[in-house]
């Protein structure tokens, strides 16, 4: 981060058609350091496709993402290197060991603090099984800690929640306050009641 000045993240006016077909219109919201971002809304409304506008993953019919007051479109990999990202599929190699994933993820530069994700998500009896053998509650646990641990101060997550059991959704509340305290930025997806008691703007998508 850079210091003395906040971090801001804006998307501008965003809108998406896919095939002619409008898929959001006329987003516009902002966060800064320590705040976070739900998008809200049914299965279909585009939450996906918004929040991979906003890592730069799929290109806006209209309007912009600004980092720090530069559209990510005429950033390299500034804007890249700030972001950490979870999306439905976890993001793993499924044949090799969730503790291979992890050491092999390119976005994590140490394991500090690994011990205490593998207790806080009940992970201990399947660091060491391929993925593919995980349920996909383990799946998403082992995703989540490869999030947390790359200390990136942006976290973009579609539906984070889903498929964790209460100890692992009280336990990832914990680290999202604790990432909002310490000036982290959150953008998330969820069509249930939410799960974080957490301050944070709301954005609702209409089917």
């Amino acid at each position: 981060m850079r210091p003395d000045i906040s971090n801001l993240l804006e998307i501008q006016n965003a809108c998406l058609y896919r095939d002619d077909s409008l898929i959001f219109s006329d987003i516009d919201f902002h966060i800064e350091e320590g705040q976070q971002a739900l998008i809200k809304g049914a299965n279909g409304s585009g939450k996906t496709s918004l929040v991979r506008a906003i890592c730069g993953f799929t290109e806006l019919s209209k309007g912009q993402v600004s980092w720090n007051q530069t559209s990510i479109d005429d950033m390299d990999s500034l804007y890249r290197e700030e972001i950490a990202y979870l999306g439905h599929k976890n993001g793993l190699i499924h044949e090799i060991s969730a503790t291979d994933n992890l050491s092999m993820n390119p976005n994590i530069s140490d394991l500090n603090g690994l011990d205490e994700l593998i207790s806080g998500f009940d992970l201990d009896m399947a660091m060491h099984r391929p993925v593919e053998v995980l349920s996909s509650g383990q799946a998403k646990k082992i995703a989540l800690t490869g999030l947390i641990l790359s200390k990136r101060s942006v976290w973009i997550m579609d539906e984070p929640f889903a498929n964790l059991d209460d100890a692992s959704k009280e336990f990832l509340s914990i680290k999202i306050n604790f990432h909002l305290q310490s000036g982290g930025m959150i953008i998330r997806t969820s069509n249930q009641g939410d799960l974080s008691r957490s301050l944070r703007l709301e954005i609702t998508l209409e089917s």
